[in-house]
């Protein structure tokens, strides 16, 4: 059974406007770097980049926090990967264990696809998500 290695892409960037009102909500100071849970997610010798964002689905549509949105938009920049789709799941604690559900979601992905994982963040899935992306040491950095 393959299993799922992520590593965090550091220097993934969300639209300036995004990122200024995240800037100030935080408030964080002018120059300090701010990193977005983007990672590049290996499974059965594919690559594919993904986020997590908090929020849910509504309606089909995704409802995004801010921190949530501003994910999703490094997602987006990143000069890596296809920029042909980008596909939304939204991951809920249930009866099926996280990790099949992030597995099966990548084997209907093409490689070097674009995944946004969205779901309450700092609530339900705070903690278990870490371990079912098999989160490496290090990054990869970037910068656009």
């Amino acid at each position: 059974m393959p299993s799922i290695k992520s590593t965090l892409v550091a220097g993934a960037k969300p639209e300036a406007g995004t990122l200024l009102q995240v800037q100030e909500k935080m408030g964080t100071r002018p120059g300090q770097s701010l990193e977005f849970m983007v990672f590049e997610v290996e499974y059965d010798r594919k690559k594919y980049y993904c986020c997590w964002a908090g929020g849910e689905i509504k309606g089909g549509e995704p409802h995004m926090t801010l921190v949530g949105q501003a994910a999703v938009e490094a997602l987006s920049n990143l000069p890596l990967g296809r920029n042909d789709s980008l596909i939304f799941q939204e991951l809920k604690l249930g009866s099926t264990p996280l990790r099949n559900k992030v597995k099966a979601t990548l084997k209907r992905a093409p490689a070097n696809s674009k995944i946004c994982f969205i779901g309450d963040m700092q609530g339900e899935l705070d903690g278990h998500l870490a371990q079912v992306f098999n989160l490496q040491k290090g990054s990869i950095s970037v910068s656009h």
